[in-house]
């Protein structure tokens, strides 16, 4: 009989006084790696919080490792919930510090008063290399890769004494090299008994994982595949964007010359790349080390100097200063774009003054934005505030300011992190309108999942800066594939 490490019966809970999780059932094994596949993300913060910390139920039970940790009618107190490692893109580990502290000083059962560098190096250096990683245990983890942090969080949890781990959205942060080599390590822990929750927005990525693959809609658990199962009624409700004709993004590149140029441009832990997008057209550029994005963006907007070569916009030199010719939009743009203490006009506003030097002053300029923007937002959101929006709506928002703001180049950062599936395809058809207007779209990203569907060229950056640059014509090629 297999041994159960996690079940959830029939819980309904509650978080300001809205239903989030509601009538949800999950079932997790012994050594099983369990999808979750968030068709919105309704419940899913909630679902985390059950499993961080105990929250009061309305209805339900809670078991871990077949003993009941929380019920609807009994709040127990219990240690239990610190043996579930939940993994996201927010580091857990402690910087200052190397591998081998974060891993066996900082957990609960380190009870010596003398920490022994080369005895927790022995212990450790055994099991780094088996999992065949490129880090040693005497690293600071400030200087860890992504994908290095997340092997050592894993690890943490394990020897930690966790037998199930939580991993979220992972494959937005690391390239796909990176995470099919993370694949191996989870099945290989699974393989030793450590169960898994895989959190991700992308059927095929779990399908290739995990064992089983729970959909979760609207708060509870709508189905569950087995591994090789279709999703139900063909998918209906999941439609990725790859999925549409590659035709229609191509009528929207311009052919004449290229809109915005970078020369060799070296700065920071930028190294001699250069790239050009013409209007109407998108370029990604794919970090597969998850370091240079912050300098780029600082040399375009003149943060940090160029030690090299330089941009051109419209054929003639640009020199890098804030500019509205050039729009910067920074990832989670929900909360990292809008102003909470500007109503929703105001931030609507809040690039149109090049255009409309007089939107600060005249009311009846106002008043006209707000019946212009009519097919943009809901009317009825003119008179709220951020803060009382919901995510999906804070988005359109966003991209509407783009919109009447008509930059010339729109950079874009990881444009779909922390999206579910029902978002990225609403930023996805934000992105494409904006290309349809003319803009030339410069997508940063390191995960192609969503990205490629929409790229006229792709360059991929190494870590030291070397990069190779493809065509549309090549993304069919097997490396490119859940990328």
């Amino acid at each position: 009989m297999r041994e159960e490490v996690l079940r959830l019966e029939r819980v309904t809970c509650l978080e300001q006084g809205v239903v989030q999780l509601e009538n949800f059932n999950l079932q997790i094994f012994r050594g099983e790696i369990m999808g979750l596949l968030a068709v919105n993300s309704h419940g899913l913060n909630t679902l985390l919080h059950l499993l961080r910390r105990k929250l009061p139920l309305e209805r339900g039970y809670i078991y871990y490792r077949e003993r009941q940790i929380n019920a609807w009618n009994n709040q127990m107190s219990d240690h239990t919930l610190q043996r579930i490692g939940i993994i996201e893109n927010r580091s857990a580990l402690v910087s200052g510090m190397t591998v081998a502290d974060n891993i066996f000083v900082l957990r609960h059962s380190f009870k010596s008063w003398i920490i022994r560098p080369a005895l927790l190096r022995t212990q450790l250096e055994p099991v780094l290399n088996k999992l065949g990683v490129d880090f040693s245990p005497d690293d600071y983890v400030e200087h860890l890769s992504p994908f290095q942090r997340f092997v050592v969080e894993i690890l943490k949890a394990v020897l930690g004494g966790c037998r199930l781990i939580v991993l979220r959205e992972v494959s937005t942060f690391i390239s796909g090299e990176d995470l099919a080599r993370l694949h191996d390590i989870i099945r290989e822990f699974a393989r030793q008994g450590i169960a898994f929750l895989y959190i991700g927005y992308h059927f095929e990525e779990l399908q290739q994982l995990c064992d089983r693959t729970a959909l979760l809609m609207n708060g509870t658990i709508s189905k569950v595949l087995l591994q090789g199962e279709p999703l139900p009624h063909g998918g209906g409700f999941y439609r990725r964007p790859e999925h549409n004709s590659a035709e229609k993004l191509e009528s929207t590149a311009d052919a004449g010359p290229a809109l915005f140029q970078a020369n060799h441009v070296t700065g920071g832990l930028v190294c001699n790349l250069s790239f050009s997008v013409r209007a109407g057209e998108c370029v990604v550029l794919q970090d597969l080390d998850n370091q240079i994005f912050g300098d780029l963006l600082d040399l375009l907007t003149g943060q940090q100097p160029l030690e090299q070569g330089s941009f051109w916009l419209g054929g003639a030199p640009f020199v890098p200063a804030p500019n509205r010719d050039i729009a910067v939009l920074l990832e989670h743009a929900h909360t990292s774009m809008l102003f909470e203490e500007m109503s929703v006009l105001d931030n609507l506003c809040f690039t149109l003054d090049h255009r409309l030097p007089e939107v600060w002053r005249s009311n009846r300029l106002r008043h006209g934005i707000e019946q212009e923007c009519a097919g943009l937002l809901d009317p009825e959101l003119f008179s709220l505030w951020p803060g009382q929006l919901t995510t999906a709506q804070k988005y359109d928002l966003v991209y509407a300011r783009l919109l009447l703001q008509k930059p010339k180049v729109v950079l874009c950062v990881q444009p779909f992190q922390g999206a579910d599936m029902e978002l990225r395809m609403r930023i996805w058809k934000h992105l494409e309108q904006l290309m349809k207007q003319g803009a030339a779209l410069v997508i940063l990203a390191v995960n192609l999942a969503d990205s490629l569907s929409l790229a006229h060229q792709l360059i991929r950056i190494h870590q030291g800066g070397s990069y190779e640059s493809y065509n549309r014509e090549n993304f069919a090629r097997p490396e490119f594939i859940l990328t």
